[in-house]
């Protein structure tokens, strides 16, 4: 039977990509822009030639990873199979290897399929020697394996003149370490990454419809119309905008980016600053709430870090808030964990609410909010679901993908239960979104449809607002 013929079209960013000589490179891109078949080609096809053409080598060593066999199997070995179907496979070993010709000699490339469910698989790659790696969908992987992957490249042949990383991947959020390792050949189209790339890392960042003369005719347009309801996914899938994968089930029903995010940053309006602290463990958030309106809160900046104990934690909140709104009120609102008494190492006993009203931390005084869960996330829900209910500035990145899936119910015995754990995952998502539950349901706290008036749930808010000093006597 004859092989259908195919033709490798360059498209300009996978050009760039392809006469990089940086060792470390990742493509990024939306769903469909070739960037697989790319990865393939500089595997299978460029880099072989290039090692022959430059140092007279034969044989190259390749392993291609990704986060589950099936997806593996599926998607990524398909490729590869689909662009160089001549090879030999070893299905039990999950080896590929490729034969070519060129100039008088006999070209080898051979491939080891791998998948990674867990961070402990780092340990199939420990013992490997390789020329270099390919991990597609590189978001997915955890960083511990692309680290080992790293220390293995340029091992084979012997004493390789050459190392090679490859990743391919669809767009990160801001926060992911792809984002940030990278210098990028053109600027992602999102926030500009605050931390200074890797060494010796290119990324290549492809505009949306790159590819599309190469898909069926309307295939992103059908796209679109598919998950008109769902924005977040087509702004990262179709438009190849930074996003977040959705792990399991979200919080919050009512969240909509293009209506709560605002389109820009928020101003003081001179008013009461409201805090809610996530204040109980070692990964500290803080979330400042202005209320420029009855029933509106504006969420106007967020603090969180990966671990820092409370009294550091708190004095550069308050360092940050004087700079930012001199001489404002603020209410403080904590989790009630905060106030469980530890001993100290001096003697005696304490809690991080007291710490936090010590001068080390800048005397900040907490009261205690709602422990009950249930209440705190259909207080932010039901805000969200008014009209001018809840604004976000653009800043609070951390809590807006959050809000678009960070922050979210676990599936229970994998994909495809359908069952979901009664809590959110703990990670670094739940701290700020804790924090801002601890002040919204103070000052909002929901109530069942027809329960009572509105400004049941505002019942707080008039409270707090006769702390302020009086216009006319300043009392």
């Amino acid at each position: 039977m004859e092989t259908e013929q195919k033709t490798y079209k360059l498209l300009p960013t996978i050009q760039r990509f392809h006469e990089s000589s940086v060792t470390i490179r990742c493509i990024v891109g939306p769903v469909g822009s070739g960037k697989t078949t790319a990865a393939a080609f500089e595997v299978c096809w460029y880099i072989p030639r290039q090692l022959f053409d430059r140092y007279g080598i034969r044989q190259t060593r390749w392993v291609i990873v990704r986060n589950t066999y099936s997806e593996l199997r599926d998607t990524t070995q398909r490729t590869v199979f689909d662009w160089f179907p001549h090879g030999r496979e070893q299905k039990q070993a999950n080896i590929y290897t490729i034969q070519w010709p060129y100039k008088g000699a006999t070209l080898e490339v051979e491939l080891l399929f791998r998948s990674c469910d867990r961070p402990d698989d780092v340990k199939k790659f420990k013992s490997l020697e390789i020329t270099g790696y390919w991990v597609d969908e590189s978001i997915e992987v955890a960083d511990e394996i692309k680290r080992m992957l790293k220390n293995r490249i340029g091992r084979f042949p012997a004493k390789s003149p050459k190392k090679y990383g490859i990743e391919t991947t669809n767009p990160p959020e801001v926060e992911m370490p792809t984002y940030h390792q990278f210098a990028w050949d053109t600027p992602p189209p999102g926030p500009l990454p605050t931390t200074k790339p890797l060494e010796d890392h290119a990324g290549f960042w492809q505009p949306p419809r790159e590819n599309e003369e190469n898909l069926p005719d309307g295939y992103y347009d059908d796209l679109l119309k598919f998950y008109a309801d769902n924005p977040d996914w087509a702004d990262t899938y179709v438009e190849g905008k930074p996003g977040i994968i959705v792990q399991g089930k979200l919080v919050y029903k009512n969240f909509k980016r293009d209506y709560h995010v605002a389109k820009e940053s928020l101003i003081w309006c001179r008013d009461v600053i409201f805090r809610g602290w996530d204040n109980s463990g070692n990964c500290p958030a803080c979330i400042a709430v202005q209320l420029p309106t009855a029933g509106q809160a504006q969420v106007i900046k967020e603090w969180h870090t990966e671990r820092e104990g409370i009294v550091d934690f708190t004095w550069r909140v308050v360092e940050d808030s004087n700079r930012l709104w001199p001489n404002a009120e603020y209410v403080d609102w904590a989790d009630p964990a905060g106030f469980n008494q530890f001993s100290k190492k001096i003697g005696g006993f304490t809690s991080n609410a007291e710490l936090m009203a010590s001068e080390e931390a800048g005397a900040v005084e907490v009261e205690a909010s709602e422990q009950n869960f249930t209440a705190r996330r259909e207080s932010v829900d039901q805000l969200m679901g008014r009209i001018d209910g809840l604004l976000i500035d653009p800043g609070c990145i951390r809590l807006i993908n959050g809000f678009l899936g960070g922050y979210h119910y676990k599936e229970i015995g994998g994909p495809g239960t359908g069952i979901y754990s009664t809590e959110p995952v703990k990670n670094k998502f739940s701290h700020p979104h804790d924090a801002l539950q601890y002040v919204i349901v103070r000052l909002f706290r929901a109530r069942k449809p027809g329960s009572g008036d509105e400004e049941e749930d505002r019942r707080f808010v008039d409270d707090q607002r006769r702390r302020q000093p009086d216009e006319d006597t300043g009392y």
